[in-house]
């Protein structure tokens, strides 16, 4: 990929993940084949952002920008929000829990 090759490769990045994201949810087929044709836009990228020489700082910086808010977004963080809650609670009523039960003993 050339400079010009990597800014058309993250266009296309975007507007495969932007198209998998408009696409009804009964679109089976064609939700798979964008998030395949994400999958290997964002290869191509990072390894062009990685490995092509000749490619200007700004182009790598945007790049790799795109690519890392990516993978931010392909986190759970909802999911881990809420298992670190539940894991909070779980351990701050350990003792609570305790205390009551000497007091039921005591009484």
């Amino acid at each position: 990929m050339s400079t010009v090759d990597l800014i058309d490769g993250v266009e296309s990045l975007e507007y495969w993940r932007d198209r998998s994201k408009r696409l009804s949810w009964y679109r089976f087929g064609a939700r798979r084949e964008a998030k395949v044709m994400t999958r290997r836009w964002e290869a191509r990228v990072r390894d062009a952002v990685l490995w092509q020489r000749g490619i200007p700082f700004g182009s790598r910086v945007a790049a790799g920008l795109v690519l890392a808010r990516i993978r931010l977004q392909r986190v759970p963080f909802r999911r881990m929000a809420l298992l670190a809650t539940g894991v909070a609670v779980a351990v701050m009523s350990i003792p609570v829990i305790l205390t009551v039960l000497v007091l039921t003993q005591i009484f």
